[in-house]
């Protein structure tokens, strides 16, 4: 993962403040273009500031410490969440963190990086105050503060010790940067430094003048400001005793740890002028952010110091490509700097694409964060000289690359450019270990460092009294030894943690290779309190919540915590579940529903009603009498019948006008009244069946009852499609008074004749026998003439023609509005009702009902479309000035590129998405749903691999980690980790998000298993691999955590299938509903009937609004026919909250 941009997501119903601001302190000869930045959550965000910073300093010997104080305020109604992300430099790692707690300060303590996170997330979901401090790629870190109270403060404080690097032979250096956009309540600034008997001298300061002043053994300065917008530059030198100590000692537990400094110069060997040069510069999105102009100024002194060479150029970025040869001649490489000058930045980072073929040396300019591919070199004989100029830099990459090649690694931030030029220049003097003595033992740092200036080393000697030599050489040569006389009682500190020390040093050593030593840092990590890659600092606010997750308490908790931990044992430890609990239960549930094998059969459509002269049809007679239903059909029945009267209600025992209730395999049926009252004849034991428009059909058996009471469930799927009023303007159902009833396409097609389907599917139609309709009966009470004919209008326009003269194979859906609102949408022409046609044409023109991956109604968008296609790509760049921050730009631009056949351009613009945050696992999701859409399953394994490291408690991330094994050909490590994700344990808190994809992890086994045979199963029970294949399963997968999205589909025959009604009348079974997770949610039908499914979502909001942009939703949707299974994947952002959001259709 790359880079610290944070997002800005315009047009998307939330507000991030982000508040830049150089508030931490940078050491030695560091100076970072880069800051710290804080996102804070919520529409009020702006109501949160910093209103007072206060840093201190001390400096001893050549260890800095430095803390900052940082005070935030929400002036704000809401409670809010800030997130803050800070560098620091090389080998320096947080080793303080303290936020408030109830108006008092409290300490940080050391945890697993994956127990940390679970156990935030858990209490944060309580709304207590947890607090985490993690470390995420390269040298960055993160904190996350909450809560942040209406009218509130919060504190957080965060410390770290640095080794202060050599300003020249005579000083070390030590430079603050403080700047802040906006003006702080107070501010406050205390400087001082320790052991030496003369002043430091201010060597730069931009701000007020400064004035160091002596203190018993120290001097002290201070700057106190209200009122104040910080803007200080100050740097400051100071002197390097010749008689102080260069070695401080202490004993820990019989063993003596020493750190020594000293000043190494060795002979400067000139190296071998290279004939060819392979310049590798990192053009990816987060490398914009380097300091281009320090780079090239390094690179025009070390041509003008070679004077002529060949310099092959390349472009590394989401792919690696040769741009151009160049020959620098005396010098003048003024061809090639103005390419770098005007390089685009652009994509993901892929270093599994790079290829050193034959160069004498190779220049690496890059901040050594692949965020699409391992970080990992191929290997070369060849030297690489790694350089950077980014803050947020991978810089143990980058070190440990450099110094197995031979090569060098140059940190541009710390140091001058002709040290930088020395590097390139010169053999590298090497640190080679020490002479041969065995009382000496965890010495750092590691063999084969490069030495130049100041060198500092750590270690840990079995003697009080000891000697050791240090060697320094070339090519494994020693050319210089240097003796360090150790003496734990003369060398004794107490002023500085030398054990500590001696730790960050082993931690920044064993970095170089963090896999194979991941236990041991993790170990390092936990014991002195330092945040690693896998170890955080966490403060919880209950000394309840350090007994549930069993983590130990900072001392001033501590006597409590074992108090009460000797007293209830373990029974106080925070529950932990899995989804492997409820296997049994899941399974059953599935098998039983399966077994079931439910195939579906259509009703028997209704005659049309037989007018007969002379007589009066029941419905008249029904109506005349006072009778409370009006009937379907004047045809009476040959049983012996009783009469049955009834009443159906709504939900909130409303009377519901207009239903339609008929006999289970008869034709006889009868509407209610306005009172929602009926009146049926039907035998005993009769099975009666309710529909009406905008509700859930409903059968019930009579029995021997003759008075019924009936209430409906409303089905809001069908008062939210889309209808055209006033000819052509579109309106949904939901917002209309006017009653609507539909009938599809699919529903057509059983029929030639649409008016009499018409009649049999929509309340009050009588359709004649030529084909046209008869009569809209749009008031229950009140039938219109014969002769007035309803308005029929197709596709936006009025039809003078009858149904009849339309041809049905044409036809997409019909709707029918009636009652006397539909008047004030089409005038008095529309007083009889209205029947709209949409072609399939029309439908395609008029209300694209089409799937979209992307929003075609971006201005951006439109400008691309407007250019010729060898110029959209030109263009991008131009219209990414506003929007490169922004994942959904990404996205509809990369969709946009894809839906022109352009792959490579789709998925370079994509891969940006990685390089928008750090280990940000929502944007990565969006990222792996797209690839996996697209095919690229090499780059959906490395992503979704990556969130399933990062989010490792979540049976979802290692499901998702499982499909992309399998799309990548390897079966039986997707059938592992989908065991796994079934084995993961989470804390009962969590349960909301994570309990119940157990049922679609056991048909991804199950599918899994019958496709793919010869798979090692042992690890599951057999009968959870009892076969049940059907014929669709569709999953909806989304990427935000807290979002509530709900998968609808409306099955070919009109009934809805969703959360509140998971069984349908064809066999559907649906899955539990996720309000706060991940989902996903699964439908699933054994025996599919014919016709369209329409795959729909809710988008309900988020209660998440971060910078990973809108909810980004994956369809996966499995056919089975003859089986065989095809697959299909389909991405899609939602770009606002909506109701009824097509996301896929399938005809089956």
């Amino acid at each position: 993962m790359k880079s610290k941009l944070c997002l800005s997501q315009p047009g998307i119903f939330q507000v991030n403040l982000k508040m830049l601001f150089y508030l931490i302190l940078f050491l030695g000869t560091k100076s970072f273009a880069q800051s710290p930045e804080l996102t804070v959550k919520g529409e009020e965000a702006e109501k949160v500031r910093m209103n007072k910073l206060i840093v201190n300093v001390k400096v001893v010997g050549n260890i800095a410490y430095t803390t900052a104080e940082m005070h935030f305020f929400n002036s704000g109604t809401r409670q809010m969440e800030a997130e803050l992300i800070f560098p620091l430099p090389e080998n320096v790692s947080v080793s303080r963190y303290a936020i408030d707690i109830n108006g008092k300060m409290r300490e940080a303590v050391p945890v697993n990086k994956n127990k940390g996170k679970q156990v935030f997330e858990a209490i944060e979901h309580r709304r207590v105050d947890p607090g985490l401090l993690e470390k995420v790629d390269g040298n960055n870190f993160r904190t996350r503060i909450y809560p942040l109270m209406p009218n509130g403060e919060r504190t957080v404080i965060i410390g770290y010790e640095e080794e202060l690097s050599a300003f020249d032979k005579d000083n070390l250096a030590y430079q603050l940067v403080s700047r802040y956009p906006k003006k702080l309540d107070n501010f406050e600034l205390n400087v001082s430094v320790l052991g030496t008997s003369a002043s430091p001298t201010v060597s730069e300061n931009s701000g007020d003048a400064i004035v160091f002043s002596k203190w018993n053994q120290s001097f002290q300065t201070s700057i106190k400001k209200e009122n104040y917008q910080p803007s200080e530059k100050l740097l400051f030198k100071i002197p390097i005793q010749e008689n102080a100590p260069s070695v401080i000692m202490q004993n820990v537990g019989g063993q003596h740890y020493f750190y020594g400094n000293t000043f190494i110069e060795g002979n400067k060997i000139a190296k071998k002028t290279p004939v060819s040069i392979g310049l590798i510069w990192d053009n990816s999105l987060s490398c914009k952010i380097r300091d281009v102009k320090k780079e090239l100024s390094l690179l025009n002194a070390y041509f003008q110091k070679i004077k002529n060479t060949k310099v092959t150029l390349y472009f590394l970025n989401y792919t690696f490509e040769k741009q151009k040869e160049y020959t620098i001649t005396n010098g003048n490489w003024s061809e090639l700097k103005a390419v770098l000058e005007h390089t685009n930045y652009d994509g993901g980072t892929r270093f599994s694409q790079l290829n050193f073929v034959n160069n004498d040396e190779y220049l690496f300019f890059s901040d050594g964060l692949s965020s699409l591919s391992e970080n990992v070199l191929p290997k070369t004989k060849k030297p690489i000289y790694t350089i950077t100029s980014s803050v947020s830099a991978d810089f143990s990459f980058l070190n440990y690359w450099a110094m197995q090649t031979g090569g060098n690694f140059i940190n541009l931030n710390q140091v001058n450019q002709d040290n930088a030029l020395d590097k390139l220049t010169n053999s590298n003097l090497k640190f080679l270990g020490i002479k041969e003595n065995y009382t000496v033992t965890d010495l750092f740092p590691v063999e084969g460092t490069s030495v130049s200036g100041s060198f500092s080393f750590s270690g840990i000697s079995l003697n009080q009294k000891n000697q050791i030599t240090l060697l320094f050489g070339y090519n494994n040569e020693a050319v210089l030894e240097r003796k360090i006389t150790l003496d734990a009682v003369l060398q004794n500190t107490n002023d500085v943690n030398v054990e500590k020390l001696w730790a960050q040093k082993k931690i920044a050593n064993l970095d170089f290779q963090y896999d194979k030593n991941a236990d041991e840092i993790e170990l390092l990590g936990k014991k002195y309190g330092i945040i690693t890659k896998n170890t955080s600092l966490i403060v919880l606010e209950d000394i309840r919540d350090y007994i549930s997750y069993d983590i130990i308490p900072p001392a001033e908790l501590r006597a409590e915590f074992d108090r009460i931990k000797k007293q209830e044992n373990d029974r106080s430890l925070a529950q932990q579940k899995n989804n492997w609990e409820s296997i049994e239960s899941y399974f059953q549930g599935l098998n039983d529903w399966w077994k079931k094998d439910v195939k579906y059969t259509a009703p028997k459509p209704l005659p049309k009603p037989k007018v007969q002269k002379n007589r009066r049809s029941d419905n008249e007679e029904n109506r005349s009498s006072g009778r409370s239903a009006s009937a379907v059909s004047t045809r009476s029945t040959n049983v012996a019948a009783g009469r049955i009267e009834g009443t159906v209600l709504d939900q909130q025992g409303l009377a519901l006008p207009g239903v339609t209730v008929t006999i289970r395999g008869e034709r006889e049926g009868v509407y209610t009244d306005f009172d929602g009252k009926f009146v049926i004849r039907a035998a005993e034991n009769s099975t009666l069946n309710f529909s009406y428009i905008g509700f859930d059909s409903y059968q019930l058996n009579v029995g021997t009852n003759n008075q019924i009471r009936v209430q409906l469930r409303e089905n809001t799927q069908s008062l939210q499609e889309v209808v055209v009023t006033s000819y052509a303007a579109p309106v949904r159902k939901r917002d209309m008074t006017s009653s609507v009833q539909s009938i599809t396409s699919e529903t057509i097609s059983q029929n030639a004749d649409i008016a009499q389907r018409l009649e049999e599917k929509v309340s009050g139609i009588a359709a004649s026998s030529s084909g046209s309709i008869d009569k809209v009966v749009f008031d229950e009470k009140v039938s219109m003439p014969i002769s007035k004919k309803p308005l029929i209008i197709v596709d936006g326009k009025p039809f003078e023609g009858e149904l009849s003269d339309l041809d049905q194979d044409d036809i997409a859906s019909v709707d029918v509005l009636k009652n006397t609102m539909v008047t004030a949408l089409y005038g008095s022409r529309a007083s009889n009702g209205v029947v709209n046609v949409v072609t399939k044409k029309g439908e395609s023109n008029m209300i694209n009902n089409e799937p979209k991956t992307w929003n075609p109604d971006r201005l951006y968008l439109k400008a691309l479309t407007a250019v010729p296609k060898e110029k959209q790509y030109d263009l991008y760049f131009e219209l990414r000035n506003g929007q490169e921050r922004n994942p959904s730009f990404y996205f509809d631009v990369a969709h946009f590129f894809y839906n022109q056949g352009d792959i490579k351009k789709a998925l370079q613009v994509i891969s940006n998405i990685a390089d928008l945050g750090l280990e940000n696992h929502q944007l990565y999701k969006t990222l792996t749903y797209t690839l996996r859409q697209w095919k690229d399953f090499d780059d959906a394994l490395f992503t979704a691999r990556q969130i399933a490291k990062w989010r490792a408690h979540e049976p979802q991330s290692l499901r998702d980690y499982a499909l992309a094994l399998e799309d990548a050909g390897k079966y039986q490590e997707a059938f592992d980790q989908l065991i796994k994700a079934l084995e993961v344990n989470y804390y009962g808190e969590m349960s909301g998000q994570y309990q119940g994809v157990e049922d679609i992890i056991l048909m991804d086994v199950n599918r899994l298993t019958m496709e793919h045979k010869g798979l090692k199963t042992g690890k599951l029970d057999k009968k959870y691999l009892e076969k049940m294949p059907v014929d669709i399963r569709i999953i909806m997968n989304w990427n935000l955590m807290d979002v509530d999205l709900d998968l609808h589909i409306i099955e070919p025959n009109g009934e809805e299938c969703y959360y509140a009604h998971k069984g349908t009348q064809a066999g559907a079974r649906f899955s539990k509903d996720f309000t706060q997770g991940y989902g996903p949610e699964q439908y699933l039908i054994r025996n599919a009937i014919k016709g369209k499914y329409q795959i729909k979502t809710n988008y309900f909001g988020e209660r998440e609004l971060t910078e990973s942009g809108p909810a980004t939703v994956m369809v996966e949707i499995y056919t089975t026919r003859a089986g065989k299974t095809t697959k299909t994947l389909k991405t899609i952002q939602l770009g606002k909250i909506k109701e009824n959001e097509i996301l896929a259709e399938i005809v089956w």
